[in-house]
Formats: structure tokens, C-alpha cells, sequence
């Protein structure tokens, strides 16, 4: 890796300490920013239980039986918050204040609908809602929240 600053193993600095240079560990985004562990919220790996395929119209997306079972139920996530403008945000897995950790696919986002939206902020909230599995949708993403309300834990 080379650098057009001068200063040598000074100039690496932010770099090493997130594990981009000299060989460290790579941080990852659940290293760098964590969610905090809350009973009861539904585990973003459950909802990485979808496959893709393409077929003659586009692509054919499925749901494991465990994702499934959540459509119409009530959950609680903890995620970070990605405002979309008036009543509508998104729920992350990732953080986005990290300039180094790429987005996840649309498994690792989950459509808020809220009456008022959610304050922003750059920490994790805790939040519950009707989930709902989007089979179809235009949007993009795969997964909804519907009556949302941020929950203080």
C-alpha cells in the first residue's frame, strides 16, 4: 500500500487502528460498531434466510421457513437508523457512519412505516412493530415494519 504523504508509518495511523494496514485483522462492521445485545430482538441472521436466483423475468427470491414465519407477526429489532424522508426510514444492520463498512444487501435492511418518525441518531434503537415479508415488492427491499414504535431499552 503506498501513500503520496509523507510521514511513513505516522500517515497509516487511522488506517492501522482499523485494521486496514500492515497485515492486521480486518475490523468488520460488527466490530467497529456494534448492536447492542437486547432479549427478545429478532436476529439479523434470521432474516439472511432468503436466496436469489434468476429466472426468464429477473431474478426469483425465496424465504427460509424460519423468515417466513415472522410475516404478520410482532418482533423487535435493534438497528441503526437511515431517515428516507417523512414518515418513512429504513432499520439497518450496518452502521452508516462508518466510511470503511460496505452497505449489506437488502437482508440487512428492514423498512420502518412509522406515524412520526423515529429522531435520528448515529446509535442503535431499539424498535417493534407488525413485520411483514415483501414478496413482490417494487421496492427493493425484502422485509417491512409496519406501526412502528421505538421501544427504550
Amino acid at each position: 500500500m503506498r501513500f503520496a504523504q509523507a510521514g511513513g508509518r505516522a500517515a497509516l495511523g487511522p488506517l492501522i487502528a482499523l485494521g486496514l494496514a500492515g497485515g492486521a485483522a480486518a475490523q468488520t462492521p460488527d466490530t467497529l460498531y456494534p448492536l447492542p445485545e437486547i432479549d427478545g430482538a429478532l436476529p439479523w441472521e434470521t432474516l439472511a434466510g432468503v436466496e436469489v436466483a434468476a429466472d426468464g423475468a429477473g431474478v426469483a427470491v425465496s424465504w427460509s421457513p424460519d423468515v417466513l414465519a415472522l410475516d404478520g407477526e410482532t418482533v423487535k429489532m435493534v438497528g441503526f437508523l437511515l431517515p428516507l424522508g417523512g414518515p418513512r426510514q429504513l432499520l439497518a444492520k450496518n452502521s452508516p457512519n462508518c466510511p470503511f463498512c460496505l452497505p449489506t444487501g437488502p437482508e440487512g435492511y428492514v423498512e420502518l412505516v412509522c406515524d412520526e418518525p423515529i429522531d435520528y441518531t448515529m446509535d442503535a434503537v431499539v424498535v417493534a412493530g407488525r413485520f411483514e415479508v415483501l414478496r413482490g415488492a417494487a421496492s427493493g427491499y425484502y422485509y417491512r415494519m409496519t406501526d412502528v414504535e421505538q421501544l427504550d431499552e
